[in-house]
C-alpha cells in the first residue's frame, strides 16, 4: 500500500511529458527490439543465478536434485 501511494504521488508530481499525448499516434517510433531481447536475457540469467544459487552449495545428490528442480521451475515459469 505504501509503495502504491508513493508511486501515485510521484506520478502526480512529475506529470506527463510535455507534448507526449499530442499529435499523430502513428508517428510514435518503435522500441529497440535487440536491446529488449538482451535485457530479457540478462534478467533470465539473473533469475537462474539467484534461484538455483540460493541453495548455497550442492554437497550431495539431494541438494543437486533440489537445485535441478529449482532451475527447471525457473525455466518453466517464463513460458
Amino acid at each position: 500500500l505504501t509503495g502504491g501511494i508513493s508511486g501515485l504521488v510521484g506520478a502526480i508530481l512529475v506529470r506527463p511529458r510535455a507534448g507526449r499525448f499530442e499529435g499523430n499516434a502513428a508517428s510514435f517510433e518503435a522500441h529497440n527490439l535487440p536491446l529488449a531481447v538482451l535485457g530479457t536475457l540478462f534478467l533470465w540469467v539473473g533469475w537462474f543465478g539467484f534461484n538455483a544459487g540460493s541453495l548455497g552449495a550442492m554437497r550431495n545428490g539431494l541438494e543437486a536434485s533440489l537445485a535441478a528442480h529449482v532451475a527447471m521451475n525457473t525455466l518453466l515459469s517464463g513460458a
